[in-house]
């Protein structure tokens, strides 16, 4: 199964056109609507496994405190904090209008996991995603996210303004207050795929009567941090040095040898090998909202 293509009916047209350059609405013939139902948030919520930081909850005054919905389990005796209260969870999104997010739910839940293994592959990237579910009305901040954002509408519906990119590369994935005119503004339906390049600035607001429910699929790229750190994992592999010379003497080849090592592996490394050490751990240390 081709999981990019079950999110974007023509692969070669976004990464050609699109890719980093421009929004893109996709109505996918056969969108990946299975791989997290209202049935499995339920379950999973239900279970009594689930815990932060893989869940959170907001409001437009900002982040729920985890206490609130994760009360305090003894096991064996002892306190253990940090796991979801169903019940609690519920109460806060019917009375508090609180949206629900789950956080990488590629680590934890398997289909999930099969769809940005999938995209992956395809893209030759770090694909994360992440699960929003909020009551109608609910509008999040206008904001940047770091990693091209394949957004699949999985119930409900998600009215979305999209803005501009950065005007350079230093730029953050941050709130944006004054993100001029939106360049698409459209109404994700269910089963429609909505393409926001990375670091587009971008707003949704859960319409309808229903709430909505949608998956963000992450594409992540490699920064400058990924590239240097990419780059000195790389010139440093296969070197092996003493950990403690005994004198100068020793000290001083411990040197030379660690200077004609690296020279030699910066001498036959290229800019490619680099970038492809850094993609597959290009981690954002940036909260996804």
């Amino acid at each position: 199964m081709d999981w990019l293509e079950r999110c974007v009916p023509d692969v070669e047209q976004l990464l050609g056109t699109y890719w980093r350059k421009e929004p893109l609405l996709l109505r996918p013939q056969n969108p990946p609507l299975e791989v997290l139902t209202l049935s499995d948030v339920d379950a999973l919520l239900g279970a009594g496994l689930l815990r932060v930081p893989y869940i959170g909850l907001y409001t437009a005054q900002g982040s729920i405190a985890d206490e609130r919905f994760c009360p305090m389990r003894v096991i064996t005796g002892n306190p253990v904090q940090g796991y979801v209260d169903a019940a609690a969870v519920r109460r806060l999104i019917d009375e508090e209008r609180a949206t629900l997010q789950f956080r990488y739910v590629d680590q934890w839940h398997p289909p999930v996991r099969e769809l940005t293994r999938g995209v992956a592959e395809r893209l030759g990237r770090l694909v994360e995603a992440f699960f929003f579910l909020s009551r109608p009305g609910r509008r999040g901040p206008v904001h940047r996210d770091d990693g091209d954002l394949l957004a699949i509408q999985l119930s409900g519906a998600k009215h979305w303004q999209v803005y501009a990119g950065p005007p350079d590369g230093d730029w953050a994935p941050v709130r944006e207050e004054n993100p001029g005119a939106p360049l698409l503004d459209t109404v994700l339906e269910a089963g429609e795929v909505l393409y926001v390049p990375r670091g587009f600035a971008h707003t949704a607001t859960a319409v309808g009567d229903a709430s909505s429910a949608h998956l963000t699929v992450v594409v992540r790229e490699a920064g400058a941090e990924h590239l240097r750190a990419a780059l000195l994992a790389g010139i440093v592999d296969g070197l092996t040095l003493p950990g403690r010379p005994l004198d100068d003497d020793a000290l001083l080849r411990t040197a030379a040898e660690l200077l004609d090592h690296l020279g030699a592996r910066l001498d036959a490394v290229t800019p490619d090998d680099v970038i492809g050490r850094a993609r597959p751990r290009a981690y954002s240390n940036r909260q996804t909202v």
